[in-house]
């Protein structure tokens, strides 16, 4: 009798396991986010409102009323400011005449339509190593290039000027002129430079206007290089 009583009892037991074991397989699992992905969304929501935030702040006509302006406004043309007019003269008393403004440098009888400005002194090295580089572009770019050179910084007198040129074979156009100290200092200003301003130091213009230039000495490939590509400036005009 007990033995029925006790193996009844192990059913009973064995039954209710199974009952439990069966009801927590059916409960649904709890998948982990995905921390890795929530936080780039949450990012990208984040930006997408800052952008959204900039582009209204960003629109004039959400904050001041747009203006019109008068025809007489609209015909005001602003002048261009006189800086000055210098004379450039070599140890031949050739002159050159150039007038300096706010926008323009213009060699006012300057056949080529570029300009290579070279300030220099014949106490630097560098700026004597350019020289024969200049003497190179100015034979071969003769009826492009107009290359003058501004003597600066310098005390040499005349005779000796035209022994270092004649050393040098020097074939473009040399100013010693009294113009010279205050043109070299006007021209470096008008790039941002400060008076002391190194040498040698080179600036092209194409037809007046500023094309680019060079602090220090610099490979001839590179200056080669900007004249190609202020002559195809030239002819796309």
């Amino acid at each position: 009798m007990h033995k029925k009583i006790a193996a009844l009892l192990s059913l009973i037991l064995l039954i209710i396991l199974i009952i439990i074991i069966g009801w927590e397989d059916k409960q649904p699992k709890s998948t982990p986010l995905p921390t890795e992905n929530t936080t780039e969304i949450l990012v990208e929501k984040d930006k997408m409102g800052q952008e959204d935030k900039r582009f209204k702040l960003g629109r004039k006509e959400d904050i001041l009323p747009q203006v019109k302006p008068s025809v007489a406004e609209a015909n005001i043309s602003v002048p261009e400011i006189q800086l000055g007019s210098f004379t450039l003269i070599n140890t031949k008393v050739k002159s050159r005449k150039v007038t300096v403004s706010d926008q323009k440098v213009i060699f006012q009888d300057a056949a080529q339509p570029i300009v290579m400005v070279n300030l220099f002194a014949t106490w630097c090295p560098p700026c004597i190593g350019e020289i024969p580089y200049l003497n190179d572009l100015q034979k071969k770019y003769e009826k492009e290039l107009l290359v003058v050179g501004i003597l600066t910084h310098d005390s040499i007198v005349q005779d000796e000027l035209e022994t270092f040129m004649a050393k040098n074979q020097i074939n473009y156009f040399i100013s010693n002129g009294t113009d010279n100290e205050t043109f070299a200092t006007l021209l470096a200003s008008t790039l941002d430079l400060s008076k002391n301003f190194p040498i040698p130091l080179t600036v092209m213009y194409v037809e007046g206007k500023y094309f680019t230039h060079y602090e220090g000495s610099v490979p001839v490939e590179m200056i080669e290089y900007d004249i190609q590509q202020a002559k195809k400036q030239l002819k796309a005009r």
